[in-house]
């Protein structure tokens, strides 16, 4: 082969043989570049494959159990429901942070519940888990020696309750007006068996101007010493997701509730810090 060029160059002009010769090298060197490019594209798209991520604080259910949650809300919303990003299994935990985006299964229930209606006014299937209900009938008593009546409006709910209270404030209010101020079956702090909705003896409304009543403002002073803390204050709506409800406290313990007013935290950035989930 060398010795035809050679021998073509020594009958044909130089820049002759160069015009016909410089394409054949440009195309070669193309498809030897194209070889590289093509591997190189292959070993990116391997790195693009998703990475095994590493679970902390929670236990995500299987989508069949989820699937299924999601199935009770569609049947009864007549909407999609959103899917939960994490699902917990710590809900016997008194500081499991339960909010808008970490939920309950759809299964989970407390298994030491107990009646409250013995001591304080409450609707007739009213239940609280054991510690709950004693830490709120000590309350309870220490209110009324100062002068404030209280009751309970809503106690425990389960899943299925909470399906029910959702989809009221859905049909009476709108969806998105009914997330501001009730919580999607399994968010929901009352399916812990640790949170309450106080109210007024002798009345069941919820309005902000609780508040002001001689129950409310005892509350508000009082309730941390016994292991109860307001779980939505007012003016911190971004945080938790949730407008002012100041009827709306969560048993936690009474030394958790003492740290908590401590540090000068609210409920949601306690538990985000202190808490599992």
């Amino acid at each position: 082969m060398f010795k035809s060029v050679k021998s073509f160059f020594k009958k044909q002009n130089f820049i002759q043989a160069s015009v016909i010769l410089l394409p054949i090298l440009v195309i070669g060197g193309a498809f030897l570049t194209l070889e590289k490019d093509t591997k190189a594209l292959d070993s990116y798209k391997i790195n693009l494959r998703p990475q095994p991520q590493k679970t902390t604080h929670s236990r995500v259910e299987p989508i069949s159990t989820v699937a299924a949650s999601l199935r009770i809300e569609e049947k009864i919303l007549g909407t999609k429901a959103a899917v939960s990003s994490l699902v917990t299994d710590k809900g016997d935990d008194l500081l499991v942070l339960v909010n808008k985006k970490i939920s309950l299964p759809a299964s989970y229930a407390p298994r030491d519940l107990i009646s409250i209606t013995g001591f304080i006014a409450a609707p007739s299937d009213s239940v609280l888990r054991r510690d709950t209900a004693v830490a709120l009938s000590g309350l309870k008593n220490a209110a009324k020696a100062q002068g404030a009546n209280l009751s309970i409006v809503s106690a425990y709910r389960s899943y299925s309750q909470q399906v029910a209270t959702f989809n009221g404030w859905v049909n009476s209010a709108g969806l998105k007006s009914a997330e501001s101020f009730s919580a999607r079956p399994g968010h929901s702090q009352h399916q812990l068996g640790t949170t309450v909705d106080f109210g007024v003896e002798g009345r069941t409304d919820f309005s902000e101007s609780f508040a002001t009543t001689t129950e409310g403002s005892w509350l508000s002073q009082n309730a941390y010493k016994y292991g109860f803390v307001l779980s939505y204050p007012k003016g911190r709506e971004v945080t938790t997701g949730y407008s002012y409800e100041p009827w709306h406290y969560r048993y936690i313990g009474v030394e958790n509730a003492q740290k908590m007013i401590s540090s000068g935290k609210i409920l949601e950035e306690y538990l985000q810090e202190f808490g599992t989930w």
